[in-house]
Formats: structure tokens, sequence, C-alpha cells
């Protein structure tokens, strides 16, 4: 269709139409008028056969055959040539009368009369028209009914005669119609079609170059196109022209360019050597300034190094080390200083030498482990057992791209696990390409940061993967590159990313590092506790390369049913995350474990020497960060049964420490055990009942640390601590929140809105020990748990264990609760007869703060319960049976107090 001309078109659009019409309005006048003749035949049959059927059936009821045979001729002749018989058939359907015998025949009676009843037929046979009609009545005197009929045959050639007449003039009909339709066919085609083709050839004219114009006689839309191309071709004209002038004009000023260019290019050469000088004195300035860093860093690795030869505690040693290694690395990014400017120049050195893989990985993520450590992160080093590990390759760039992808990693990941994969794959027996991947759950990277990720730039969002220089993955790239591998990475937004690099190494036949005493631990039974999984899947891993016999705990349920199988282990390894108030969890795990093992060693994720500290006084015999470094691990598990380590001296009692501590609380119980815990210690000790007063001895004194409560009346907790940070003389104490609502995110929640920690109530002696010791380093305590026998409703040694072994303020506190058992009973009814939630949850958060301090387990777990779905919005209705078994147990309490002895 899109081929068609014009002329074409306008056929097509003119003819169409007219054809079809006509065709349409022929044949349907033709086919009306051909039936209407059938029809009109048909109607004059029946308009001469009915008058003659009553007549017959009269005169035939009479017997009067003379006249009804005339009354037919009649008939017939009358109507002759139309009617060419008229016959009358009896109720035996046998021939009575026929006015032409010679055109009736037998096939033309009816073979069943009956069908006619009242009413006429007509069928045609071939070119005549039969028309069957009943008589009126149907019986003779003394006979029965009577089905008697006359047959009228007409002749069909008139008809047909007519309806050819019909067709014929149809066809001269539409014929003429079709001779009209051409008369403006043939008007249109010459009115558009020729001047179309006129106009086209006069385009064709001026895309050739000729302007000249032309005037033709047309229609008045053709005829504007027309000037329009006239003015067209006026207007190229003057365009040309133009264009040649400027063409002049444009080479005149192109060769005055020229000219000015080559002034610019001796220019450009003297700005060349200038710049090629400059350059070199900035190379020479770092190399300068790299001497002069490099100096007292030296001096600090040196004499590190002649310290580490003296006689040191494990955890001194482990400092120094620590030390030595955070220095030896310091050294190698002052050595790089000069990466960037040595890329420009071509000419970035790499220097293969042997090197332990393990070792070198091993201390790579040790640095790494306090960064992870301060955002509560799981770091985690895998090595494939099957990877060598003496390789040759630089081991200083491996660690600066390692250092710099993983680094990156934890700096932006907030929460999960930063995982370090590597393995090997040989090329033969003397090359291996080593494969390094960093799996991170952090926020990802967005589609448009990941196309400028390795070009260089500066970002200003810090919470950006662009932030920074930019030039630390970029010279990464670089250096693996130059170690004949890749580098690459996926994310997907908000679902983390994994970097990855390879470089090409050579197989090293001989051992470089040490070796480990690994003899010593073959077949030994190894109990293992990791809830975390990629750190328990990794330790797993070398811990069977060494032929350690593992049993594996990932939960405390596990753990607990291998302690109950009364197996005894050789050695038993702790790995937990730790925080200040979860110190009771892990001592709570060594008491356990170190029954049924003859060593217990502790993995935790803190660098705190404090923290560690108060660990090993609790019976673990050495505490290692995690990950675990392979040599340290391997050292610390061989140490029982190499016998090369001495013993740790044991600590001396501290006496108490120059402290102010300010405490606050509401609950009067609550405010006397923690200055009771505080005052062995401590030296002065300020109280305040709620946060509007701990707010203004803020502003008064200053403090070396504050334990705040979080719900109080007047002022809460909360809103104390932000004012203290905002205006008092304590701006910069350590705040720690003690409160006996431990919910999930709690500690979270506290930590952002200003608090330093967060302690649970019950609160112990241990739990203040470490908060002392985290955040006032001259504090040393020391932690004593009597026991006693049980009771009812009272657990003694819980009761003991929360007043520090002081069997005198157990009794006071225990006092204390049974005295508010009344009144809290008479407030909790009284707000229950009115529904006053608010006053419910006031009185049940006091009573659970008392419980959490007297020993009564199943109180206290039941004001829990009820204060955490009170603030969860449920209503009294619903926690109705609650509260009735809080009133029973409080009534029970109160009766069995009753009883007691004087103690």
């Amino acid at each position: 269709m899109t081929k068609m001309g014009l002329r074409s078109w306008l056929l097509l659009c003119s003819l169409l139409p007219a054809v079809l019409v006509s065709v349409f309005c022929v044949g349907y006048f033709s086919y009306v008028r051909y039936h209407e003749l059938a029809f009109s035949l048909a109607d004059r049959a029946r308009h001469i056969a009915l008058p003659l059927a009553i007549s017959s059936h009269d005169l035939l009821s009479r017997g009067n055959t003379a006249a009804l045979q005339q009354l037919l001729d009649n008939s017939h002749r009358l109507n002759s040539p139309l009617i060419s018989n008229i016959s009358l058939i009896n109720g035996d359907n046998q021939l009575i009368f026929s006015t032409n015998p010679q055109h009736f025949n037998k096939h033309q009676l009816l073979s069943a009369p009956t069908l006619l009843s009242n009413t006429d037929m007509v069928i045609s046979d071939g070119n005549s028209l039969l028309l069957y009609q009943p008589l009126a009545t149907g019986t003779l005197p003394g006979q029965p009914r009577d089905t008697a009929y006359l047959l009228v045959q007409l002749q069909q050639s008139q008809l047909q005669l007519q309806q050819q007449a019909v067709r014929f003039n149809a066809l001269l009909l539409l014929l003429a119609c079709l001779l009209l339709a051409t008369v403006p066919v043939w008007y249109l085609l010459r009115c558009i079609h020729r001047p179309v083709h006129q106009l086209q050839a006069h385009l064709q004219q001026l895309l050739s170059g000729n302007t000249t114009a032309r005037n033709m006689t047309m229609v008045q839309e053709l005829a504007q196109l027309q000037q329009g191309l006239n003015q067209l071709g006026h207007f190229l004209a003057s365009q040309e022209q133009d264009m040649q002038q400027q063409i002049e004009q444009v080479t005149s000023d192109l060769q005055q360019s020229m000219e000015q260019l080559e002034v610019q290019n001796i220019q450009l050469d003297f700005a060349k050597r200038k710049a090629q000088e400059e350059n070199r004195q900035k190379s020479e300035f770092l190399a300068k300034m790299s001497h002069e860093l490099r100096t007292p860093l030296n001096g600090v690795i040196g004499f590190t190094r002649q310290l580490l030869k003296t006689q040191l505690s494990s955890s001194q040693h482990d400092y120094l080390t620590t030390i030595q290694k955070s220095a030896n690395s310091l050294l190698h990014l002052v050595n790089d200083v000069l990466d960037f400017s040595k890329l420009e120049e071509g000419r970035l050195s790499v220097n293969p030498e042997p090197f332990s893989l393990r070792d070198v990985l091993n201390d790579a993520t040790e640095l790494l482990a306090a960064n992870a450590f301060d955002k509560h992160l799981e770091l985690v080093l895998m090595i494939e057992p099957d990877c060598p590990d003496d390789l040759i390759a630089d081991p200083g760039r491996f660690v600066q791209v390692l250092m710099n992808i993983a680094g990156n990693a934890i700096k932006f990941t907030d929460h999960g696990s930063v995982v370090i994969r590597v393995s090997g794959t040989l090329l033969n027996e003397d090359q291996l390409i080593l494969h390094c991947s960093v799996q991170d759950t952090g926020r990802g990277i967005g589609t448009e940061q990941q196309q400028l990720l390795f070009q260089g730039f500066t970002s200003k969002d810090p919470r950006s993967h662009q932030s920074g220089s930019g030039l630390g993955l970029m010279i990464s790239q670089r250096l693996v590159q130059a170690m004949g591998g890749n580098l690459g990475f996926e994310s997907k937004q908000a679902e983390g990313s994994t970097f990855w690099f390879t470089i090409k190494c050579q197989r090293h036949h001989l051992s470089v590092a040490d070796s480990l005493p690994l003899d010593v631990l073959d077949n030994k039974h190894l109990l293992y506790f990791e809830p975390q999984q990629h750190s328990r899947e990794a330790t797993l891993s070398l811990l069977h390369h060494w032929g350690l016999q593992v049993t594996a705990c990932a939960t405390k349920g596990q753990l607990q049913q291998a302690l109950a199988h009364q197996q005894h282990y050789d050695i038993g390894l702790i790995g937990r995350t730790i925080a200040i108030n979860q110190v009771n969890q892990v001592l709570d795990l060594i008491h356990q474990v170190k029954l049924q093992c003859d060593n217990t060693y502790l993995l935790v994720n803190t660098l705190s020497p404090h923290l560690r500290e108060t660990l090993l006084s609790s019976g673990a015999n050495a505490c290692l960060s995690k990950p675990p470094h392979i040599r340290k691990l391997a050292l610390t598990l061989a140490q029982p049964y190499l016998q090369q380590y001495s013993t740790i001296l044991p600590q001396a009692k501290q006496k108490k420490v120059s402290l102010k501590v300010l405490t606050v609380d509401d609950n009067d119980a609550n405010l006397k055990l923690i200055n009771t815990l505080l005052a062995e210690h401590v030296d002065h000790i300020d109280s305040a009942r709620d946060g509007a007063e701990a707010w203004h001895k803020a502003t008064q004194h200053a403090y070396d640390i504050i334990f705040m409560d979080i719900n109080m009346p007047v002022m809460d907790g909360v809103t104390a601590c932000q004012r203290i940070r905002q205006s008092s003389l304590n701006e910069h104490t350590p705040v720690i929140a003690v409160t006996a609502q431990a919910i999930d995110g709690e500690r979270d929640r506290l930590l952002t809105l200003g608090f330093d920690e967060f302690l649970s109530k019950p609160l112990d002696e241990t739990m203040l020990h470490c908060s002392l010791q985290e955040f006032c380093p001259a504090s040393r305590l020391q932690q004593s748990i009597p026991a006693l026998p049980g009771s009812k409703l009272i657990h003694w040694p819980t009761a003991i264990e929360r007043a520090a072994g002081k069997h005198d303020l157990m009794k006071e506190m225990l006092q204390m609760l049974i005295a508010s058992i009344t009144p809290t009973r008479h407030a909790l009814q009284q707000a229950l007869a009115i529904h006053d939630e608010n006053q419910v949850l006031q009185q049940v958060h006091k009573l659970h703060g008392a419980c959490c301090y007297t020993g009564v387990p199943r109180l206290k777990n039941l004001a829990e319960l009820l204060e955490t779905q009170l603030k969860q919005g449920k209503s009294l209705a619903e926690l109705e049976p609650e509260l009735l078994e809080l009133d029973d147990i409080l009534q029970a309490l109160w009766q069995e107090s009753q009883q007691w002895p004087d103690w």
C-alpha cells in the first residue's frame, strides 16, 4: 500500500465508493422487483381460485355439474393465457373435471389432501405454478367430510420474461452510474495529478541547483505550494551566496588561528618543561617527607621489639605485638604515599618474595578486628585447607589491597558480618592463582556509583562508597593488575557487596613460617561452642585440619546436651560476642564448660583489656580475640601439653579508688542496692531519685561515672541524659543506662539516645565491676558470690547473689519488698477498679524493679511479663489472669513471711 501512486489513490478513493453504492442500489432494487413479480403472479392466482372454489362448492353441493363445468370453462377462457388448466379433485383425490386435460398430470395430485384443510397451497412445477385451493365446505348430503379441492395451473413463461427484463434494466442502470462516476474522476485527475507531477519536476530542478521560478495554472492549494517552492528557490540562492562569503571569511580566520596555535605550542612546550620540573620537585619532597616520617616509626618499631624481649604477661605481649603490627602497617602506608605519583609516572613497583600466606592473612585480620569490634560486626577469615601456604609474591602489596577492600567493607557495614575467603587454583607445579574475596552485609552500591568506583574521585557523602579520595580502589586495581590478576565486585542495593581479586603467585617449596605445635593436639577431644555461623564454620575447618576431635555446639541447648553426656573433654573452646551486660552469661558458660574440660579458652569480639582480665579471673585459661590468629590459637591450645609457658600471676586485691559516682533511681530498694555495691569500691557516691534532681546535681558537681535509671517520675532517664549532655559539668562523663526492661533492641535504642552502655536489672557487682573497669581505668574490683539454702517462694542463692554476698543487705532488701506488698496490692486493686492502665503499669514497674534484687524469680518473671505486655498495648481485660496470679503470689509471699523465724 505504501508504494501506490497518487493516481492510483485518486482512482481508488473516487471510483470504489461509486461502484459499491451503484452495485448495492441496483442489486437491491432488482431483487425487490424480481420477487415482487413472483408474489404478484401468486396473488392473481389466489384471486381467481378463491371465487371459483366458493362457486364450485355451491354448484357441487346442488349436483349441478353442467353449470359447474360451464363456470370452470368460462374462467379458463377469460384468464387465458395466464391459466393453462383448471381441475376439480374430489375427496378421494380423483379428477372430477378438467378444463384442459392435456396439461393435467396425475403427479400433480396431492398425496395427502387433508393437508389443505382451510388454506391454499402454491407449488412451482418447472414452467408451471400450481395452486391448490380447498372448497369452502367439505361434505355432501349423506357423505362424510369431503376434502375436495380445486387445482389451478398457471404458466410461468410470462413471469420469467418479465424477470429477464428486470435483470437487463438493472445492468443498464449500473453501467450508466459507472459512466457518470468516471466523469468527476477524470476531472479530478486533470486538476490534481498533472499539477503534482509538475511540482515534483520543479522540486527536482531546485535540488539540482536551478532556482529559476516557474508559474503554472492549478488549483488554489497547489498554487500556494508552487509559490512556496519559488520562494524556497530564492532563499536557497541567497543562502548559497551567503555561504560562499562565510567560507571565505572562515578560511581567513583559520589561517590566523594556525598562526596563533604555533605561538601557543611554543608556550605549551615551556609549560611542559616547567610541569616536569615541578613534578620532580614534588617527588623529591614526598621522598624527603617519607624519610622524615619513617625515622620515628623505625624507632617505635625498634624499641617495641626490644620491649618484647623482656619479661611480659601474655596480655602485655599481645598488646605490644599489636602495636608492632600497627606500626609496620603505618610504615607501609607511609611508603605508599608515593604510590599515586608512581602510578602517574608508570613506575609502580612490585617486589616478589617468599612469605607465609596464613601468617600474612591472620596478621592483616588482627589489624582489622578493632574496627569490626567497634561496630559489633562478625569478622571471619576462611582459608581453604588445600590452599598452599608458602608462596612467592609481594606480600606488602597483597596486604595493601586486602586491607583497602576489607577496611571499606567494615566501614560501610552497619550490622551483620564481613567474611574474607581465600582459595588457590593450581596452574602447574610451580604456579597458582590466588583468589581472595571480601563479602559484607552492608548497604550495597548503587548503579551510578558502580560506574565511578575505580576512577578516583572525592565525594561529599560520608555514607557513600565514593567517600574519601577514591584513590584506594584505583591503586588496588593497578596493583592487582601489576601482579597478574584482576579485581572486581558484585553488589546489590541494600543487600551487601562482594569484592574479589586474584593474583598470580609462585609456589615456594621451602617453608617460610615457623612450624606449629600441632602434634600434641592430634586426637585431642575439644568441646566447641560458637553461635555465629561464619565464625563456627571457619574455626571448625581449622580444628579438623589440625586433627582434633571436635564436638561443635551452635546453641545453648546443644551445649547442654553435650555436657549432659558426662563426657570428659581435653579442651573447651567458647566463642561469644560480648558486651558489659553479657559478662555474667559468659561467666556462666565458663563455669559449666570448665567442669568437664581440662582447659577452657575464650574467643571474644573485644580488645578491651579489662573485660578480658575479668573473664580470665573467672577461671578461663586464656582469652583470644575473634577471629583467632592461627598461630596464637595453636600455641594457646598446645600450651598445657608443651609446658613452655608460665602461669599467670594472681592479681592483687585492689583498694578503694578515688571515684565520684552519681546513682539515679526512683525505687529506694534499687538505689540502696547499687549504692551498697559501689560503696566498697569507690570513695564518694551521690544519689538522685528522679531525672530532674540528677540533672541539677550534674550542673553543680563533676562525676567520674553516672548510673541512670530509665523509667522515673518528673523527668525520665533519657531526657535527663540528654540534658546532662547539653548543659552541665558532665557533658563527657560516661552515663550508663540501668533498667529492668530488657526487650529486644532496647540496648541499641538507648545507645543511639546518648548513653555509653546498657546494664539490665537484676544488677550485680560483676556488672558494675566491668562498667567501672571499662569507663574508669583506675578501678579494679573483685567479686564474691556466696550461696544459701533454698526456700519455697524465694531462691536464697539468687537473693544473696543480688546482695553481693551481704547477709544484712539481703535481709534488708527482702524486708523492704515484704513491707511494700500490702500498699502495692491496695494500689493495684484501686487502679483495676477504675481501669487506670497507667497506674497499673507504674505499680507493676516498681514491683518489677524491687523483685530484680530480692531472689523471687517467679514474682519477677510475672512482673516483667505484665510490664512488657502493658507497654505493648495489651488491655487490662486481656491480662486479668496474670493480674490475679500476681495478687495470689503477693498474698502467699506475705503469709509465708509471717511464719519466718527471726533471721
